[in-house]
C-alpha cells in the first residue's frame, strides 16, 4: 500500500504543471520624499503589466546630496538597490566609483530603440565620458512663476517681461505697492543648479574644454553675480529663505518667485483661487549663448546580476515611456524625458488646458546637462558655490568677492 501510494505520488508530480518562478524583487532608491506622489503609482502600474516583477522602494533621501552619500555608504557594506534615481549632477560620481551599470549595450540590444523618443540631447543627460550610464527620467529647469494680479496692478496689462532689466523693473514696482509686499525672489536651493543657471544664462563658461580648470571666473561670470544683487538691491528680494519665499508667494505677499518647473502642481494647488498665477521663460542675459541646466534625475542600474539587470531594464524603460511620464508630469510639472508623451494620446491636450505646465517644455531646446564637477569633491564644489552666493544674497560678499571666493574654493576643491 505505501509502495502504490508513493508511486502515485511520483506519477502526480510527473504530471503536475512546473511550478511558477517567484518574482523577481527589485530594490529602488531614490530622493525627495514628496517625489513619492509619481514613484508609488508609476511602480504600481509597471508591477501590474509585469506580474514577474516586484519593486520595493527603499526609504527616499531628503535630497540628492543625501541619496549619493547613502549609495556610497551602502556600496561600503555591499547592501547597493538594484536600481537609483540619481541627479544628473550625481552620475560622474556613480560613474567613476563604477557602481552605475554601462546601458549602451542593453539600449543596443532592445527593438526599436529609435522609435522611443528619445533625443540625443536629451540621453546626453545620462551620460559620463562618452558612456550611457543612465535613462534620463525627469527633467526640469528654472522659470518664472509670475501673481498676475499683483503685476497687473503694477504695470497693466502689459505682456511679461522677456528681458532682466525690463522684469527687474515689474519687480521694483510691484515691491512698492505695499509694506507687506515684495517683488522678486530668486532661490538658491540646496545646490548649485540655480547658480549654474545664472552663470549659464549669461553665456558663461563652467569648465575649460578640458575639465582641468573652472572658467565661470569671466566677465560673463561676474555679470551673473552682479544680476543677482540687483534682485535685491532694485527687485525688492527679501533676506530670507526659499521656503520661506514660497511661502509668501502663496500668501499673494511676492510678486514673482523664479524657481523650478517642477514646483507648477503645488503652487497652483496651494494657491487655489487665491489669484491667478502665470509661469514665464527664464529671461537669457546672452539669447545666442545662453543655455540651461537640466535638473532632475536619471535612473541607474546597480546590480550586475544579469537576471536583475534585465528586470530592472524593464523598469527604467516603462518609467521613462509614454504613459509613466504623462503620470508624472501630471503629478509633479517636470519635463517629460520623451517625445512621446507629447503626442494627443498622452500630454498634448493637457498641455494646450494647462499653459503654466508648458512653460517648461517651451525651455528644451536651450537645456543642456547639469554639470557636474570633475575629481572626488565634486559636491563639496557646489556646496562652495551656493556658500559664496548666499552670502552675497545676505548682503556680505559683493559680486566680486563672491566670485573670487567661488573660483578659489573650486579650483583648489578639483586640485586636492
Amino acid at each position: 500500500m505505501n509502495r502504490f501510494l508513493t508511486v502515485a505520488a511520483v506519477l502526480a508530480a510527473l504530471a503536475a504543471p512546473p511550478a511558477a518562478a517567484a518574482p523577481i524583487e527589485l530594490t529602488v532608491f531614490y530622493a525627495w520624499p514628496s517625489h513619492q506622489r509619481f514613484h508609488e503609482p508609476i511602480a504600481a502600474a509597471f508591477m501590474e503589466r509585469h506580474p514577474e516583477i516586484r519593486i520595493r522602494f527603499q526609504a527616499p533621501a531628503s535630497s540628492y546630496d543625501e541619496a549619493f552619500q547613502s549609495l556610497l555608504r551602502q556600496g561600503m557594506t555591499g547592501s547597493l538597490p538594484d536600481v537609483t534615481f540619481a541627479g544628473y549632477q550625481m552620475l560622474r560620481a556613480l560613474s567613476d566609483r563604477g557602481l552605475a551599470q554601462e546601458l549602451g549595450p542593453l539600449i543596443a540590444a532592445t527593438p526599436d530603440w529609435a522609435g522611443r523618443g528619445f533625443t540625443d540631447p536629451v540621453l546626453a543627460l545620462g551620460q559620463s565620458a562618452g558612456r550611457q550610464i543612465a535613462l534620463p527620467f525627469v527633467m526640469s529647469t528654472p522659470i518664472v512663476y509670475v501673481n498676475a494680479e499683483l503685476a497687473a496692478r503694477a504695470s497693466g496689462d502689459a505682456a511679461f517681461p522677456s528681458d532682466w532689466d525690463d522684469l527687474i523693473g515689474l519687480a521694483h514696482r510691484i515691491d512698492g505697492l505695499g509694506p507687506d509686499i515684495d517683488g522678486m525672489y530668486y532661490g538658491l536651493g540646496v545646490d548649485d543648479w540655480s547658480t549654474q543657471a545664472l552663470l549659464l544664462s549669461h553665456g558663461a563658461s563652467l569648465l575649460t574644454p578640458d575639465e582641468t580648470d573652472i572658467a565661470f571666473d569671466s566677465r560673463e561670470g561676474l555679470a551673473a553675480l552682479r544680476l543677482f544683487r540687483r534682485f535685491r538691491e532694485e527687485g525688492g528680494q527679501p533676506a530670507i529663505g526659499d521656503e520661506s519665499a514660497r511661502q509668501q508667494f502663496v500668501a499673494g505677499k511676492l510678486g514673482i518667485l523664479v524657481a523650478s518647473t517642477s514646483g507648477v502642481r503645488g503652487l497652483e494647488t496651494d494657491i487655489g483661487g487665491r489669484f491667478p498665477l502665470k509661469t514665464a521663460r527664464l529671461p537669457l542675459a546672452d539669447r545666442e549663448r545662453a543655455r540651461l541646466p537640466t535638473g532632475g534625475m536619471a535612473g541607474v542600474i546597480l546590480t550586475s546580476d544579469p537576471d536583475r539587470r534585465e528586470a530592472a531594464w524593464a523598469y527604467l524603460q516603462f518609467a521613462s515611456g509614454p504613459e509613466a511620464q504623462t503620470l508624472m508630469v501630471q503629478k509633479s510639472g517636470y519635463t517629460p524625458v520623451t517625445s512621446l508623451a507629447l503626442g494627443p494620446t498622452y500630454l498634448g491636450d493637457f498641455y494646450r488646458e494647462h499653459p503654466n505646465w508648458s512653460t517648461s517644455v517651451e525651455q528644451i531646446p536651450v537645456s543642456r546637462p547639469w554639470t557636474a564637477w570633475p575629481g572626488p569633491n565634486g559636491v563639496e564644489i557646489a556646496q562652495a558655490l551656493l556658500d559664496a552666493m548666499s552670502a552675497l544674497a545676505q548682503d556680505r560678499l559683493t559680486p566680486e568677492e563672491a566670485l573670487s571666493e567661488m573660483a578659489t574654493a573650486a579650483r583648489r576643491l578639483m586640485r586636492r
